[in-house]
């Protein structure tokens, strides 16, 4: 196919007489990051629910160039789409290798989940090390990579992140967000919502600056980096000049 694989036109969301999002767009080619940054309270992760299909909005969600107006979320998962959330959502006492697996439930019958646990371990080979264990025993950092490997055993072509760096160590952010450029590589497309801006920028190929539920800026990832007001805003003059 030619075009964006995921696109948001016009979407708005509104908690009663809230509008929480304003009349967003955006879109995401295979192979690339878009990441969406923005202060909090900006409407960043309403955005995201509103396109996995959690949150009711207006406007159109198009995945391949179809709509997903009338698609569950369950139905948006087997086309592909799969959101990896704030809270991780991790089931604590169960073992590593029983939590991925459970992310291969939408894949058709016949494939094979063990070379899906072989990708995903080539990816994160910590993962594997860890495989016997449970998963409410593992650090911060192995839980995000845990819950970003159990999304990719369904073999997504749009791979939704919302602010996975969030508590981390600056440490292990930066190995976090390395790892999600390394997802480009297998031609998912990713759409990152991220707090910290600088390190979501440097990663991504496109992006979008969030306020008060609306998007009022959006670029190329690296002419963004360089932008005085996001700068100003995001990032911070005396990191800029370092």
């Amino acid at each position: 196919m030619t075009g964006p694989v995921f696109a948001l036109r016009d979407v708005s969301v509104a908690y009663g007489k809230i509008e929480a999002v304003r009349r967003v767009s955006l879109e995401i080619a295979a192979g690339s990051i878009v990441t969406v940054i923005g202060a909090n309270g900006a409407g960043k992760t309403t955005l995201l629910n509103a396109a996995m299909g959690i949150l009711p909005c207006t406007g159109e969600i198009l995945f391949e160039g179809r709509s997903l107006r009338t698609e569950s979320i369950e139905e948006r998962v087997a086309d592909g789409i799969s959101l990896v959330a704030e809270k991780r959502e991790l089931f604590a006492t169960m073992p590593v290798e029983d939590n991925l697996r459970l992310g291969a439930y939408t894949r058709p019958r016949g494939e094979r989940t063990k070379d899906a646990l072989e990708q995903v371990y080539t990816l994160f080979p910590r993962l594997k090390e860890r495989r016997r264990q449970a998963a409410g025993t593992l650090s911060g950092g192995e839980r995000q990579m845990l819950a970003m490997g159990r999304a990719l055993m369904a073999k997504p072509k749009v791979l939704m992140l919302d602010e996975p760096s969030l508590g981390l160590a600056p440490r292990i952010v930066k190995e976090i967000l390395h790892l999600v450029a390394e997802l480009r590589t297998t031609g998912v497309a990713i759409l990152l919502v991220e707090q910290n801006a600088r390190a979501a920028l440097r990663i991504a190929d496109y992006g979008y600056v969030m306020e008060t539920g609306a998007v009022t800026l959006h670029g190329p990832a690296a002419t963004l980096a360089n932008d005085p007001r996001v700068i100003e805003s995001y990032l911070g003059f005396a990191e800029c000049a370092a």
